[in-house]
């Protein structure tokens, strides 16, 4: 039996019948191929999307989150473009008590562990997956990612002192829930501490 990211998924696919490629590839920055057809560069990896499935183009396994996170973005009504503004994740919820959720840290703490104490690491990790790099204080560095069109992120990293341990922080676009709702950015943003982790080795 399907578990439930897997049962979100088929889920999904089924509202392809109804989603019109061309208007929604224009609208939301996709490579529009045909009717039945797009394709998607999410995180350095090239997927096709049908009105049956979506899946890498080279055909290697990948985890179905990362499948979940296009088609909502796909199917998503969201319109506009991004304003450059970034905010912590938990802070588009939307409520006072998901503002107040550990959210943001669960999904940090992969990538504080594997990164906490080598910025080196980070840095280069950084530039393999397209992070655009900006100097914003001492002791602290900025990248610049675009996983998706319409959803820049920013990641900083916080270096250690006398007083704090190293820390980094990933935030959005304060226009992303135009796009996707809270469940999928927390998504987004796992599928970017993987592929950071990954690529680090």
């Amino acid at each position: 039996m399907p578990n439930g990211y897997e049962q979100i998924y088929i889920h999904l696919i089924s509202r392809l019948t109804s989603c019109d490629f061309k208007e929604s590839a224009a609208r939301l920055g996709l490579e529009y191929i045909s009717e039945q057809k797009i394709r998607v560069n999410f995180l350095k990896r090239n997927y096709i999307i049908t009105k049956e499935t979506a899946a890498p183009a080279d055909g290697k396994p990948v985890s179905v989150n990362n499948l979940n996170v296009l088609l909502y973005y796909l199917l998503s009504k969201g319109s506009g473009e991004p304003a450059f503004s970034f905010v912590p994740l938990p802070s588009l919820t939307g409520t006072i008590a998901g503002q107040n959720t550990p959210t943001d840290g669960i999904m940090i703490a992969p990538i504080i562990r594997k990164f906490g104490n080598d910025l080196a690491k980070l840095k280069t990790a950084a530039v393999m997956l397209d992070g655009e790099y900006e100097s914003i204080s001492t002791g602290s560095y900025s990248w610049l990612f675009k996983p998706l069109p319409k959803i820049p992120v920013k990641m900083i990293f916080y270096e250690a002192d006398d007083e704090f341990p190293a820390d980094i922080q990933i935030m959005f676009d304060k226009t992303a829930p135009r796009f996707m709702d809270f469940e999928c950015l927390a998504f987004l943003c796992g599928c970017l501490v993987h592929k950071l982790i990954e690529i680090a080795g």
